[in-house]
């Protein structure tokens, strides 16, 4: 067993992209308990202060293991989907001719040149990595009926049985999504509106405005990592067969469309985290600009490390404005 080959497969800079809508969808169900928890001291105390209260103890005290058992099945959920993924398009022959050389920068000249990145495609048995997927999706399964049986959200319990189908067909079965050029609409629901608004719900017991906006910020910024990987592999995907978006819509069109979703990402987000706390919240943000140019621009130059550096970093600098915007 190759470990540091088992920890590539991992993908590692996928992971804080799956936590980071966590992270926001709890800031801004923490924003809410505390505004139900808060009440002007007076005597007698109003009727609907003392409801507030009674509605706000409750989810103050299942806070955080909700919100750590949430960040799990987010974790598991995106270590399940990538090696479901490594699994399908390794015994499809997708991920053939991807090599370490081109997509770590590793010299071809130690005579590892043409070794292939993924498990499957790298001569690890398929049947070991679909069990690892396997084994990630009953974690998130566990995670996810416990998060819901402490909150009593029982409807996200569908959320969830769609998520592991939605994850597992992306790649796999007869005809994947992912095939037809679907996926970044899937991250975008899954990662974005799923994830953020779950966590909102499952802590809070409700769904707010800010909420929808924020996870709209949250899809757009996986959508784009999707779309950056894809502008990457849009060769080796058209040989072989694989019509992701880049392939359907052509390099010039997508990284037209990579531009205007990221321009749509940071106009929401720059209102949102100003609303949250005016002015900083919008100046925190707009410190990190040069991030999103920066990738937008390495995009064309087929500087496709930087660029899926830089997308996985806007993702996670939106969710820490966002929690010490709501905080503060």
């Amino acid at each position: 067993m190759n470990l540091r080959l088992w920890l590539s497969g991992l993908r590692p800079k996928t992971l804080p992209a799956s936590i980071a809508p966590v992270l926001v969808g709890a800031a801004l169900a923490s924003r809410i308990i505390n505004q139900l928890g808060t009440c002007i001291e007076i005597y007698p105390e109003p009727a609907d202060c003392a409801a507030n209260r009674t509605i706000a103890e409750p989810l103050q005290a299942h806070f955080w293991p909700v919100a750590i058992l949430c960040m799990l099945v987010a974790l598991f959920l995106q270590i399940a989907v990538n090696f479901a993924n490594d699994y399908s398009d390794g015994v499809r022959g997708t991920d053939d001719g991807r090599n370490m050389a081109e997509s770590k920068g590793w010299s071809q000249a130690n005579g590892r040149g043409a070794k292939p990145q993924r498990l499957v495609a790298s001569g690890v048995p398929p049947k070991h990595v679909l069990a690892a997927a396997g084994i990630a999706a009953v974690l998130t399964a566990v995670c996810g009926l416990v998060a819901v049986i402490i909150s009593q959200a029982w409807w996200l319990l569908a959320v969830g049985a769609l998520s592991l189908i939605a994850g597992w067909f992306y790649t796999g079965g007869r005809h994947p999504y992912g095939y037809a050029g679907l996926g970044e609409a899937a991250v975008f629901l899954f990662f974005g509106l799923a994830a953020v608004l779950g966590t909102e719900y499952a802590l809070s017991s409700t769904i707010d405005t800010l909420g929808v906006a924020a996870a709209i910020c949250c899809g757009l910024n996986a959508a784009m990592l999707l779309m950056v990987n894809n502008l990457r592999d849009i060769e080796s995907d058209r040989a072989h067969s694989k019509r992701t978006l880049a392939v359907r819509l052509g390099e010039k069109r997508a990284t037209i469309m990579l531009m205007i979703c990221c321009i749509l990402a940071w106009a929401l987000g720059l209102f949102l985290c100003m609303y949250l706390w005016m002015p900083w919240g919008g100046i925190l943000l707009i410190s990190g600009i040069a991030v999103p140019i920066r990738m937008v621009s390495s995009v064309p130059k087929h500087q496709f490390r930087t660029a899926l550096s830089d997308a996985g970093f806007q993702t996670l600098l939106f969710a820490v404005v966002v929690v010490l915007s709501a905080m503060l």
